[in-house]
């Protein structure tokens, strides 16, 4: 690895573990006024950021002329940033949580971009997709979960998520099954870049899921900030995965 690569991600990492507990404290206490409430925003959209930042100048930094597939990936992320703005404004304004979905959606599908002009396009995504979707479809029925008039647009993200998730681990595989096929060549085989969008894919999908279940179920409310953790784990991920 490039020594000023290694510096440019440890400064990155350095200040996301600064920034991540910082948010993570100012959640904790957003009932306590609107100050802390702006606090929380602020910090929480710093945190998410961060991490389009990193892809971006990692993109204009090492990638000259840039790749079109990794272009994608920072514009993704802002996507995300603007997303996290509105949703974290549910509380106040519940008609901003469908253009958080929005942005959300538009993450996914720039995100679907870059690893389709990566890995190309097979049938395996579109089916497991699609099962997976009518799975979810039929399981916020049955469990009866309160998503009013957000059931179609949040199930068409969910299936836009799954699609993305579902293209990075079977990219990750097919990166494992070069590499058996074809030991000696060294462009064959699973790469860190794979490894990592495949991690954060994953916890994109498991924060979403908690997400989902700590608002929709009906259950009692949860101080838990899992779903927040492996969000923010899984868009750093997702933008280190844009600098090798």
């Amino acid at each position: 690895m490039d020594y000023h690569l290694l510096i440019y991600i440890l400064i990155f990492l350095a200040a996301f573990a600064v920034l991540l507990p910082l948010y993570l404290r100012a959640e904790d206490r957003i009932a306590d006024g609107p100050h802390t409430f702006q606090k929380a925003a602020i910090l929480k959209v710093a945190t998410s950021g961060l991490c389009a930042l990193c892809a971006l100048l990692g993109l204009l930094l090492w990638s000259v002329p840039p790749e079109l597939a990794r272009v994608f990936i920072p514009i993704a992320l802002i996507c995300s940033v603007v997303g996290d703005y509105f949703l974290q404004y549910i509380a106040l304004d519940e008609k901003r949580f469908t253009i958080g979905i929005l942005f959300f959606a538009l993450t996914q599908v720039f995100l679907i971009v870059s690893l389709c002009l990566h890995h190309g396009v097979s049938w395996p995504e579109f089916v497991i997709t699609a099962v997976l979707a009518c799975g979810v479809w039929a399981l916020v029925t049955t469990l009866k979960w309160k998503l009013g008039k957000t059931k179609v647009p949040l199930i068409c993200y969910a299936a836009l998520l799954i699609f993305m998730a579902s293209k990075s681990v079977l990219a990750l595989f097919a990166g494992a099954a070069g590499a058996a096929n074809a030991a000696a060549d060294t462009t064959v085989g699973i790469t860190l870049p794979l490894a990592l969008m495949a991690a954060g894919a994953v916890l994109f999908v498991i924060s979403d899921s908690l997400l989902g279940i700590k608002y929709f179920s009906g259950a009692k409310e949860s101080r838990s900030k899992l779903y927040l953790i492996t969000y923010f784990l899984a868009i750093l991920l997702i933008a280190l995965s844009s600098l090798f």
